[in-house]
């Protein structure tokens, strides 16, 4: 902890005993924000399991119906109909602040998924393959606006404990130990003029 250095006049101290007090009232404030910030990141982390483990049951969906179609489609013509297979659709984001924090949310239009060759001759299966793919979509782009909230929530959890370290332990008993230095000097001021005030008493009242 680096000590402070001031002049030890009782302007200084009225400044430093200001700043203590703001000081400690901003270490508050960002306690308080630590602290919200640490619930909402456990809330996400939450959410998130809970997505993972709805992604896995998507995902599960979108394999029986790959497999549904592979068994009754001709050589080649699953792959055929996938390949190229493309899908339209509009994706809109919007920043959210909370906390202080900028947070992505992403909203999807209406997935419109189409064969890669000929509709015509791609297997019937296949179709309900890319509507069921097409699902997994909205809840993809969600895993990822969850994943970005955490990422972003860690580093602003880690920015404010680092200003309230700073706070707590660096500036606050800086300025504690400099406002005790101050009134010392002062004390001890005072003591050193009432005893060369007495002593000039002593020395008029003796003539």
């Amino acid at each position: 902890m680096a000590k402070l250095n001031v002049n030890p006049n009782r302007m200084e101290l009225l400044k430093l005993k200001s700043r203590l007090q703001f000081a400690r009232r901003g270490h508050k404030l960002l306690k308080d924000k630590q602290e919200s910030l640490m619930q909402e990141f456990m809330r996400a982390l939450k959410a998130l399991r809970a997505l993972y483990e709805q992604m896995n049951k998507n995902l599960d969906g979108v394999y029986e119906k790959f497999y549904q179609a592979q068994a009754g489609s001709a050589p080649y013509a699953l792959e055929e109909a996938l390949t190229g297979a493309a899908a339209k659709t509009t994706i809109t984001v919007e920043m959210k602040n909370q906390f202080g924090v900028q947070f992505p949310q992403f909203k999807t239009g209406v997935l419109n998924p189409g064969f890669g060759g000929s509709p015509a001759t791609a297997p019937l299966a296949a179709r309900a393959l890319l509507k069921k793919a097409g699902e997994v979509f909205p809840a993809l782009l969600e895993l990822a606006q969850t994943e970005k909230k955490i990422e972003l929530l860690a580093g602003e959890i880690e920015k404010t404990r680092r200003r309230v370290n700073a706070l707590e332990y660096n500036l606050i008993p800086a300025l504690g130990d400099a406002i005790k230095d101050i009134m010392l000097k002062l004390e001890e001021r005072d003591r050193s003029e009432r005893t060369t005030l007495m002593k000039v008493k002593d020395i008029i009242q003796a003539r």
